[in-house]
């Protein structure tokens, strides 16, 4: 903020480490690793009967099982009965590009010297740096009812030229909703992944969401009797949904404060997109407390000084994140719209 770089560490340093994984080897190696009955079969639905959720295969006789993880990706089509419209992330595409590695070690030998992920802001919107081992993804999101592909094409090919890359793959333009399912989890179907919600990466929430959903459903599953489960199940839904608003509000609030560049993504995402969110995240409509919590946020950012029983407060992220988005941004909380 104010021509000034400053570094978010979303964790303490030394006291935690991400890494970055291929997705395509992933599979891999779950195969290797997991004692399990494959079914190499497209599943055309899952549809809840009674206490169990049959499985709909093409080309096979359907199943039930008594309990099944809906990993199928973003939903065909998004309705208000079974979707949380968080449409105050400005975004809706992303152009994917594939070019060489940064990494220069051998495949087999660990890569020591420090990689990033790197998040760069462009007029149409930013772009994501993705350093793995085989290859290095960039990717462009934007919002193509804002900006026209054309000219989100050329300012890609600016980036990379920048930074001296003047060869790469196109690996595909991707429209993508932002939304939170109602029911992430209603006690025989849990939907994880890209089923259960989606907002585009400007934070990295993917994984830890997902290991959250699976572990949370299956601990209550294996820990708390079968005759619970209906009692049980609308309140782990419940924190399942309220933690991905959670996410959510923070992601577009950084969206909203803006970059250096004063161009219509920019604008349309202060201006536009994100003055919707008090509607899309009222609790009456989405049956959780998360907008209470973003709001309380701002409140303990308002004291003079942070108590330190409030250090491990939380909106999906830290109250330390919070903080440090602030000030990087050269935002006051005290501008921030209070609760109505």
């Amino acid at each position: 903020g104010g021509g000034r770089n400053f570094i978010h560490y979303f964790i303490p340093q030394q006291v935690s480490y991400a890494y970055h994984l291929a997705a395509d080897r992933i599979g891999e190696i779950l195969a290797e690793h997991t004692d399990a009955t494959h079914i190499d079969a497209k599943v055309i639905d899952i549809t809840r009967v009674d206490d169990k959720a049959e499985v709909t295969f093409e080309g096979r006789t359907p199943e039930r099982y008594d309990l099944v993880f809906d990993a199928r990706g973003f939903p065909r089509e998004l309705n208000a009965r079974d979707h949380i419209d968080i449409s105050f992330i400005p975004t809706n595409k992303a152009i994917i590009r594939r070019c060489a590695p940064i990494v220069t070690a051998s495949p087999n030998a660990p890569y020591r010297e420090p990689t990033y992920t790197r998040a760069v802001a462009r007029p149409h919107g930013w772009v994501f740096v993705i350093p793995l081992t085989a290859h290095t993804s960039y990717g462009y999101i934007f919002n193509d009812t804002v900006t026209n592909l054309d000219e989100v094409e050329a300012d890609f090919d600016a980036l990379l030229a920048t930074d001296g890359i003047d060869d790469y793959e196109p690996r595909a333009v991707i429209p993508f909703p932002n939304f939170i399912h109602r029911r992430i989890y209603d006690g025989i179907i849990a939907r994880i992944g890209n089923a259960a919600a989606f907002m585009e990466p400007l934070e990295a929430t993917a994984i830890g969401s997902a290991q959250l959903q699976v572990g949370m459903v299956l601990h209550m599953r294996t820990s708390r009797a079968f005759e619970l489960l209906e009692r049980d199940s609308p309140t782990v839904n419940r924190f399942l949904v309220g933690n991905m608003l959670c996410n959510g509000l923070f992601v577009g609030w950084h969206y909203s404060r803006g970059s250096m560049f004063d161009t219509d993504f920019w604008r349309y995402a202060r201006d536009t997109a994100w003055p919707r969110y008090r509607e899309c995240a009222d609790p009456k409509r989405v049956d959780c407390n998360a907008l209470d919590k973003f709001d309380a946020m701002f409140e303990r950012l308002r004291q003079p000084v942070i108590d330190q029983a409030d250090w491990d407060a939380r909106c999906g992220f830290l109250l330390t994140s919070f903080a440090q988005i602030s000030q990087g941004l050269g935002y006051s909380p005290f501008n921030h719209q209070p609760r109505q």
